[in-house]
């Protein structure tokens, strides 16, 4: 695979991500299949778990902080059941040009006129700190028996 392909910078993602959280204290599992093309059942890129409160994690990557992020209508139903079987929250991860995260629940995503859906401004999400405080003060697993 080169160097400079879209799959690879994807994947790329996912790891940093992977470990930023891991540092944070989250534990994070990568979809063993995420970017693999077809499959049969949904598998999101990111599953990260603290404190009894479980994050669904779609990662994509911005080149301008002011650019909608595109995602398909098919994957964010997908990742919206999986969080829901999960008793998670579903979130789509987006990296900014100097490494800079930003958080996107599902429900803030807008639906485009080809049924799609899209991060309106890539920027405009939470950053990882106001993620934290929504673990510190989210639901618990328990909570969901």
């Amino acid at each position: 695979m080169p160097a400079w392909s879209p799959k690879r910078k994807g994947v790329r993602a996912e790891a940093e991500l992977a470990r930023l959280l891991w540092e944070r204290g989250y534990a994070v599992v990568r979809g063993p299949s995420s970017g693999g093309g077809v499959r049969r059942r949904f598998q999101p890129d990111l599953v990260a778990a603290r404190r009894g409160v479980i994050l669904v994690i779609e990662v994509k990557t911005a080149r301008e902080a002011d650019a909608p992020v595109y995602l398909d209508a098919h994957k964010v139903i997908a990742m919206e059941e999986f969080a829901r079987r999960a008793g998670g929250r579903a979130f789509v991860a987006v990296r900014l040009r100097g490494g800079e995260w930003r958080f996107h629940p599902l429900e803030s995503l807008q639906l485009t006129r080809g049924g799609n859906f899209k991060v309106p401004r890539a920027s405009s999400g939470l950053r990882l700190r106001e993620l934290d405080e929504i673990v510190r003060g989210g639901p618990r697993i328990t909570d969901y028996m």
